[in-house]
């Protein structure tokens, strides 16, 4: 919910009285007042990658592997964030000689590390290297060409859910693929799908179903966030990743897909990070403000002004608390001079 002000600060001073308006660039210098309410207060979050197994993705899983470090300082780049993340991958057969093990992340469970550590904590001395080990064991087997994204995260969220995603905290599905999704309900077998006539896929409701159900009933949700190819992308991938994209587009909310074209690859995978970084603490203002004039209230209470508590970023147009978020339920009131 918001509503906006204007105050004159010349009829201010000569009449001193507050005079609203509605019409915009009547006076040279107006304040204007946003007033948001608080959607979120979660500094929790559990994240699931599903990444393709196939060779020519390789590249692209090393380069998430070298760059989790960057991920994460994005992730904590507005608060600290309590996280853990596991991985599966997409391969729901596991391969026919031989049959990889579990511990490969196949056939929905989660891919574990050399030692034996499947979920990546915040709490980890270092991380990055919790993550590297675990994507070190992640291998392509000789039935890495069906891909099942959606699958392989419905079954590690049905079959593993308890050891990585907590009760209340929202769960972020994050799927990297150069290939759409094959998930298959029946006939599973013969050469890739897309040239196979008899395999029957699993209908996307069975996804949008289940991971728009899977958090409600602890008061969470499920956000995902495609990494793949797209319609208009311009690099050559092996199939646009629509059945990702369709998933993403019916469970809404602050997720979105990113392009998994090597120029892409770092600010969609950042970008992930930094939505969640911005979640409920990022207000953008319904004007374009001259950044200056700034009054900022939480539940009637004056914030101070300092860069400990919040900032103002010109190029979006918004206040960010930098320090402790507005809990859900507040109602935050932006005063500041609009640019006219």
């Amino acid at each position: 919910m918001k509503h906006c002000v204007k105050i004159s600060l010349w009829i201010v001073a000569l009449l001193v009285t507050a005079r609203c308006t509605t019409k915009d660039g009547v006076y040279s210098n107006v304040l204007r007042s946003d007033v948001f309410v608080q959607s979120y207060n979660e500094r929790k979050y559990d994240f699931l990658f599903v990444f393709d197994t196939s060779g020519s993705f390789k590249d692209r899983r090393d380069y998430v592997k070298d760059n989790m470090q960057t991920f994460l300082n994005v992730l904590n780049s507005r608060k600290a964030i309590d996280y853990q993340i596991a991985v599966t991958t997409v391969d729901m057969f596991g391969g026919v000689g031989p049959v990889l093990p579990d511990s490969k992340g196949v056939r929905g469970h989660l891919v574990a590390s050399s030692s034996g550590v499947k979920v990546v904590k915040s709490t980890d001395v270092n991380a990055a290297l919790t993550f590297a080990g675990i994507m070190e064991n992640i291998e392509q087997s000789d039935t890495a060409f069906w891909e099942q994204g959606l699958e392989a995260a419905y079954q590690a969220v049905f079959q593993h859910g308890a050891e990585f995603s907590r009760t209340g905290v929202p769960l972020i599905i994050v799927f990297m693929s150069d290939s759409d999704d094959w998930s298959c309900k029946e006939e599973c077998w013969g050469v890739q799908p897309e040239n196979n006539t008899h395999w029957i896929s699993h209908p996307l409701s069975r996804y949008t179903d289940y991971f728009q159900s899977v958090k409600n009933n602890e008061n969470s949700e499920v956000m995902t966030f495609p990494i793949v190819g797209l319609a208009s992308a311009a690099c050559e991938v092996e199939f646009a990743g629509s059945r990702y994209v369709a998933l993403q587009q019916a469970m809404g909310g602050l997720s979105s897909s990113g392009s998994v074209c090597n120029a892409n690859l770092a600010a969609s995978f950042n970008g992930v990070a930094q939505v969640i970084a911005d979640r409920g603490n990022i207000f953008k203002l319904s004007k374009v403000s001259t950044g200056t004039g700034f009054s900022i209230y939480v539940d009637q209470e004056l914030i101070s002004f300092a860069p400990e508590n919040y900032i103002f970023d010109e190029a979006s147009n918004s206040i960010i608390f930098t320090g402790l978020a507005p809990a859900k339920g507040a109602v935050i009131e932006v005063i500041y001079a609009e640019k006219v």
